[in-house]
């Protein structure tokens, strides 16, 4: 009858934990991974790529549309105010559209992009302005309203000591 009084319930065995201690912490971490990989969503990418096989080719068909326009021009941005300033000249007989969109994309998170809208002052000279500071590696787009052409470049910090190059001049 002693034998049986030193006996540990099934709960108090150290060897039962051992064993179901890992299985536990896996069924947690998977828990808590499906989670995330559900609420979390994967953003769009800015550029045009379509999927053909196994490749990833980029639609360039707005970047030529702006490079047969001779589009180019400048842009720079003032981190402390926020003003972002854009001149663009083209071929003689280009209208340019009274705004422009501005995208700055982050290079992995679409929720991360900031669109700005950019008012013509005078022809060919656009203002606009960010609320955030910007940090990192971005990707500036410039386009019309109607999507019809488009400027892009990808930039670097500092934001505020460069001029920035758009298109070919």
């Amino acid at each position: 009858m002693t034998d049986q009084d030193s006996v540990a319930p099934w709960y108090k065995q150290p060897w039962l934990w051992f064993i179901l201690a890992p299985l536990i912490a896996t069924l947690l971490y998977s828990t808590v991974y499906i989670t995330a990989s559900i609420v979390t969503h994967d953003g769009v990418v800015l550029e045009e790529y379509t999927k053909k096989a196994k490749a990833f080719h980029e639609n360039n068909e707005l970047r030529e549309n702006a490079r047969s326009m001779g589009l180019f021009g400048d842009l720079r941005m003032d981190q402390l105010t926020g003003d972002i300033v854009v001149k663009l000249q083209g071929d003689g007989d280009v209208q340019l559209p009274a705004e422009l969109e501005l995208i700055i994309g982050h290079p992995t998170k679409a929720s991360l992009d900031i669109m700005v809208q950019l008012r013509e002052l005078q022809q060919g000279n656009y203002v606009g302005s960010v609320e955030k500071n910007l940090l990192g590696r971005k990707f500036l787009i410039i386009q019309p309203a109607d999507k019809t052409w488009q400027l892009g470049l990808e930039v670097e910090p500092p934001y505020d000591e460069q001029t920035f190059k758009l298109g070919v001049q």
